[in-house]
């Protein structure tokens, strides 16, 4: 930062040139507030600052002083909102200039933080050492596993009775995932992050049938993924973002028809390639100790429509990253023709609510915990990164994250999450009659990532 005592020099020449011609109770509280900022009381400050502003006091050092006061208290979100007023009162000031960089860096708001930096002299940015323009600002990748904590506990419901012909399912038993990314900054206000996902699926295909032996087939499916996200700050705090996330998802398969002659089961190997995407527009506003988001979606997934649209909000109460809340609110509507689950063609709509805590436990190291409720079929959380596409339908899922940045280049991070599949069984009671049975299942899946900043 600039020397503290330069800052208590300027004002001491210029308070009186300053305040000649304004109010006598604006001068006490000039007095009054430079008094607590010398001795920094800065709780005793912020309450006697606030009580001017709201009685209608306002001028550049009250400014300054809040916000170094908030500053000092580590509460960055509300010191920026300060500096910003005061460089509208001394335009291009150093001191305001320097604190807003920092509180706006430490409050997490990249985007502002950079383009501030494009406004300033060459030499404070060095002075501050504000993070140089660089095109490719980082690199991201994650990796993780899955398995089916049920998997051996799939009996089939229906087999042994009376009724049952023919029966089938196919539970997920485990997947891996690799994930690269980057973040590419070609503009001071345009910001693209584009990645590819690899996800594979190992599955078994259980078949059975009257009259043959149960049979198993080990099947997969490959899921490659590209991602693209395009995010344009447009000033005070607002940021428009274009994302499409293209899915191509190949499902090796059995199938099994019955010989009319011989009454036994023929078994081919299948596959199926899906071309998916998820196509969103979203706005965010960070407002003091919020940040809001809203979102639009149209997706084309295992071949139904979605139209998705969310809000979130996430508030900081101390007004830095140590402490947040984030909720997700998501209305769901579904378009499945041409199925037997909504033959009408009409879009079946329902809720989706995610809520995540995250606190810094001790130095350089944040937990994170959230829990999703509803009902996540062909659904897509955090901005389209992650697509749940799984004919498998997830009912409720809940995670622990570990973040540590262990310098100011790398972060490392590791995650799990607990969820319920619904696993779908079929079941012929006769050539013509089936129906569908829902088991669920049980899958935890861990992931650790890398960040490295340039």
């Amino acid at each position: 930062m600039y020397k503290r005592g330069l800052i208590i020099l300027l004002f001491l020449l210029l308070s009186v040139s300053a305040f000649a011609q304004i109010t006598e109770e604006a001068k006490q509280v000039d007095i009054q507030t430079y008094d607590l900022y010398t001795r920094a009381i800065w709780d005793e400050l912020i309450d006697v600052g606030n009580k001017a502003l709201d009685s209608g006091i306002d001028f550049y050092y009250l400014r300054m002083r809040l916000g170094i006061a908030y500053y000092s208290l580590n509460n960055y979100m509300s010191a920026a909102e300060h500096f910003k007023l005061a460089l509208e009162y001394v335009p291009k000031d150093p001191a305001a200039y320097e604190y807003l960089y920092w509180s706006l860096v430490y409050s997490g708001r990249d985007r502002e933080s950079r383009l501030l930096a494009s406004e300033m002299p060459e030499k404070l940015k060095s002075d501050i050492k504000a993070a140089p323009e660089k095109v490719v600002k980082d690199f991201y990748t994650e990796g993780g596993l899955m398995f089916n904590g049920d998997y051996k506990e799939n009996p089939y419901s229906g087999f042994g009775t009376d009724t049952l012909i023919y029966g089938e399912q196919k539970p997920d038993k485990k997947s891996s995932y690799i994930s690269l990314n980057f973040n590419i900054i070609p503009w001071k206000r345009l910001t693209i992050f584009t990645g590819y996902n690899n996800i594979n699926i190992t599955s078994n295909k259980k078949i059975v049938s009257i009259g043959n032996a149960p049979e198993n087939f080990e099947v997969n499916t490959i899921q490659n993924e590209f991602y693209f996200n395009a995010g344009v700050y447009t000033g005070k705090g607002f940021t428009l973002s274009g994302i499409l996330h293209y899915l191509n998802v190949k499902v090796n398969d059995v199938s099994a028809a019955v010989n009319k002659s011989t009454g036994g089961i023929t078994y081919t190997k299948t596959s199926n390639t899906l071309n998916d995407y998820v196509g969103l527009i979203s706005i965010e506003k960070s407002l003091n100790h919020f940040k809001l988001l809203l979102g639009n979606s149209y997706s084309h997934l295992n071949k139904a429509k979605q139209i998705q649209n969310g809000l979130t909000v996430a508030y900081f109460p101390l007004g830095n990253l140590d402490l947040y809340s984030v909720t997700d609110l998501v209305v769901h509507s579904e378009n499945k023709e041409d199925t037997i689950l909504n033959p009408s063609g009409s879009y079946l709509t329902r809720g989706i609510i995610k809520q995540k805590f995250g606190v810094k436990v001790v130095d350089k190291l944040w937990l994170e915990a959230f829990y999703m409720f509803g009902n996540a079929e062909n659904y897509h959380e955090d901005n389209a990164y992650v697509v749940f596409n799984s004919v498998n339908v997830m009912n409720n899922r809940f995670g622990i994250n570990l973040i540590s940045p262990i310098t100011p280049n790398l972060q490392l991070s590791l995650r799990y999450q607990f969820y319920k599949q619904d696993v779908q069984e079929l079941v012929y009671e006769t050539s013509t009659t089936y129906k569908f049975i829902e088991k669920p299942n049980s899958f935890h899946k861990i992931i650790g990532s890398i960040k490295w900043t340039f």
